[in-house]
């Protein structure tokens, strides 16, 4: 078998080539039966990035760039990329993500064990500095870590491996290439198509939280982003008239409730109450935007913050998924 891991970076010169050197090492200690290479994709026309992992001069990795910005196009890039040199499997994990011991090892051998056209694998985090207790009170970068094997309906990049031959021709929604999201419309996408997505438990990416990110604004920023990705992805796999209204009523309903908890915890000092009652309300702040047709461009390139709002790609509209399946009949 043949496999490739992509790591996709932009502007993080010495942090992508940290976990090139790790990603690096493990691939070289792979299973005998799976040759694995590394590929990183530099979504920086400058190519700072691919300066930075060229000057490493480790065999087996090579770098590409890729100017369309957005992370849709850079994940597609290594998609193409890998399917062009034949490879069978393409895990992808952050620029940023640590590796642990043996989480390749890992990740190819649940794949191997159950056939599954992905294998999601923990993403563990870590800080800098010890966050406030607000944010920590409010779980913010909390994820879930599931039973071992079990199956799940969707999952993330920062830690997936894809089987390219399931995959097919699925690629990643180059409209949500700035808003986010793209990842988990595709496995989505992957399951309603008969696909199964496994989770393995103790293949762990360790995430290092930036000190910029653990700050009010950006959590809950982080949270309205989430919470319109959530109102757009229903909207895309819905059907009937009824979709938007329940997408909306969906996001107000939580902005109320999520208000009423954060204004109970104030008074009675409640500091989890306060954090996650405001966290539920930033989510419902985003899913409502989305049932007015808005999108929030999380990872727009633009120092404007009102420039991130824009109008929702037409392709996540309800029952925007039903007509691409009958269409691709």
């Amino acid at each position: 078998m043949h496999a490739t891991v992509a790591i996709l970076t932009f502007h993080r010169p010495e942090q992508v080539c940290e976990t090139v050197r790790l990603v690096h090492a493990q691939a070289a200690a792979a299973p005998p039966w799976c040759e694995v290479d590394v590929l990183v994709v530099d979504n920086d026309p400058a190519a700072s990035g691919k300066e930075a992992v060229e000057s490493l001069g480790l065999a087996g990795v090579r770098c590409v760039v890729e100017p369309v910005p957005g992370i849709s196009a850079g994940r597609n890039r290594a998609l193409d990329e890998a399917s062009a040199s034949g490879r069978d499997l393409l895990l992808f994990i952050d620029d940023d993500g640590t590796p642990v011991s043996g989480w390749l090892v890992r990740m190819l051998e649940r794949w191997r064990e159950t056939g599954a056209a992905a294998v999601a694998g923990w993403v563990d985090t870590r800080y800098p500095t010890r966050p406030s207790p607000w944010i920590l009170a409010g779980g913010f970068f909390e994820r879930r870590r599931f039973p071992d094997g079990s199956e799940r309906p969707a999952a993330a990049c920062g830690n997936l491996l894809l089987d390219l031959h399931q995959l097919g021709d699925l690629r990643f929604n180059g409209a949500l290439g700035l808003s986010g999201g793209e990842d988990t419309l595709l496995t989505r996408t992957l399951v309603a198509r008969g696909g199964r997505i496994v989770f393995a438990r103790d293949a762990i990416v360790v995430d290092h939280v930036a000190t910029e990110r653990i700050t009010r604004r950006w959590v809950l920023a982080r949270q309205l982003s989430h919470g319109n990705t959530s109102g757009l992805l229903d909207l895309h796999f819905g059907t009937g008239p009824m979709t938007r209204a329940r997408v909306l009523a969906g996001g107000a309903g939580r902005v109320a409730v999520g208000l009423t908890r954060a204004g109970w915890g104030a008074l009675r000092r409640d500091l989890s109450a306060d954090a996650r009652g405001w966290r539920l309300a930033a989510r419902g702040a985003g899913m409502t935007l989305a049932g007015l047709g808005l999108s929030w461009n999380e990872y727009a390139r633009s120092t404007q913050p009102l420039s991130r709002l824009v109008r929702a790609p037409r392709s996540l509209t309800p029952g925007s998924f039903r007509r691409e399946e009958d269409g691709s009949r």
